[in-house]
């Protein structure tokens, strides 16, 4: 099983908060207090995921990466404070990663396809994009690909200080059908971040669901916040998160309020 959970407010929040306000999002033992001194704390799962995650801290985008027990990872989510997440949580076989590139933040998890021949992926990326390469993961190089598609239909787009949502969803369209071609396939999950706009899309057997509320009164701050969670397989989250339909991108902007729909084209 793997995961995409991903944060945006008009400010910043403390997740703990929030994720318990959606029950089956995250083990409950993760969000539990810590213990008094002397007693005993939450006995570890057992089970260690691989936990990227992206957030904007100051308005720098950040990435962490790392291997460990399954409730201390929902723990360390709960425990951050930022206006912006997207993490990816799971074990193999998906594939799944987080990634920057200047303002942008990406997440993708999914039944990737290996790319046969790496050398030829990276000779057909732009220079830019090529020399931002780090690793070998089919995750990482799915990113660039989308980063590709937006540079093919204008360069600009890669150093733009906003992008139409349109524009985003669809690159991650386009990204999406060359991943898996029949709509019955393997799930994959995408969400690309940049500047205030979120946008996620999924393709093949795979899950996209949301809660939205927000808090706080007029003539006061009203802090607007969305949490959307993806499961790529055939498991199933609690009716409090409203279900994103098959061929319908999630676009959340705070600035908008509630998120908005897009069709997949």
């Amino acid at each position: 099983m793997s995961r995409l959970i991903l944060l945006r407010s008009s400010e910043p929040v403390r997740l703990r908060g929030l994720l318990q306000r959606v029950p089956g999002v995250v083990p409950a033992a993760a969000l539990s207090d810590a213990p008094p001194a002397g007693d005993e704390p939450p006995a570890p799962s057992g089970k260690t995921v691989q936990l990227d995650q992206g957030f904007v801290i100051g308005g720098e985008p950040l990435v962490q990466r790392g291997s460990q027990d399954e409730l201390v990872a929902y723990r360390a989510l709960g425990n951050l404070r930022t206006d912006q997440l997207l993490a990816a949580i799971g074990a193999p076989p998906p594939s799944q990663g987080v990634f920057r590139y200047r303002q942008f933040l990406f997440a993708v998890s999914g039944q990737l396809s290996p790319i046969e021949s790496r050398a030829q992926h990276t000779a057909d990326l732009p220079l830019q994009l090529r020399d931002n390469l780090r690793g070998r993961s089919e995750a990482e190089l799915f990113f660039h690909q989308v980063l590709s598609h937006l540079h093919d239909a204008d360069p600009a787009y890669l150093t733009a200080g906003e992008l139409s949502p349109e524009v985003s969803v669809a690159v991650l369209a386009k990204a999406l059908r060359q991943a898996v071609p029949d709509e019955q396939g393997a799930g994959v999950v995408a969400a690309l971040s940049h500047g205030d706009q979120l946008v996620v899309a999924r393709r093949g057997l795979s899950t996209l669901r949301y809660h939205s509320h927000s808090e706080g009164s007029s003539p006061g701050p009203i802090t607007h916040l969305t949490l959307a969670v993806a499961t790529v397989g055939d498991e199933s989250l609690g009716a409090e998160l409203t279900a994103v339909p098959e061929g319908q991108a999630l676009v959340i902007s705070p600035r908008k309020g509630r998120p908005t729909l897009i069709a997949l084209t």
